[in-house]
């Protein structure tokens, strides 16, 4: 079940959105995505966080299901995209919303939580658009950038201080700021 992938032009689109080159896109793709928004099946690539569900639970399931929700970060859990996809299905038996919002959906593995920041109006609009398309899914990366003012650092190449906003305090660990180089790099 094929979905639509991104093209030159949507490469481009977001480029100009944003006033930044296609190469800074194309990076930024390359590090979050791993080269596609779906899997093989047509389902969304998302990545299931543990913590975050406990956030958005207020704890309540840490004890019963410590594989769904605890309070901390643990690199490397869940171990795939296939593992997150099992963990969601259970943890949206407990609360739907809460699941929702504790998965980074898509290429640009935005957080459900940020649905209102992608400029949609429900986490349903949201769901459906990372369900719909990669250009989809870049329409909301797009809208995102813009709502957290973060094209300066994409224009300025400020890797650091994108992954550091964009990925969270902990980007370090992940290396992410090298890979955003690394990848600006191969394409520019």
């Amino acid at each position: 079940m094929s979905k639509p992938k991104l093209t030159a032009a949507d490469f481009q689109r977001a480029a100009t959105a944003l006033g930044v080159d296609v190469a800074t896109i194309r990076a930024v793709t390359a590090v979050e995505s791993g080269g596609s928004g779906f899997l093989s099946d047509g389902r969304c690539v998302i990545r299931y966080e543990p913590h975050i569900f406990s956030k958005y639970t207020k704890g309540l399931y840490d004890k019963p299901y410590p594989e769904l929700s605890y309070p901390r970060l643990k690199p490397g859990y869940p171990t795939s995209v296939n593992h997150s996809w099992e963990l969601f299905k259970k943890a949206a038996t407990l609360s739907p919303s809460a699941a929702t919002m504790a998965c980074s959906w898509g290429m640009f593995q935005l957080m459900g939580f940020h649905w209102t920041t992608c400029g949609c109006a429900s986490i349903s609009e949201f769901i459906r658009l990372m369900e719909e398309s990669e250009g989809a899914q870049l329409d909301l990366f797009i809208s995102f950038i813009r709502s957290m003012g973060l094209s300066d650092e994409l224009r300025r190449k400020d890797w650091a201080g994108f992954a550091r906003a964009y990925n969270g305090a902990g980007y370090k660990i992940n290396r992410y700021d090298v890979k955003l180089s690394q990848a600006y790099n191969r394409y520019a």
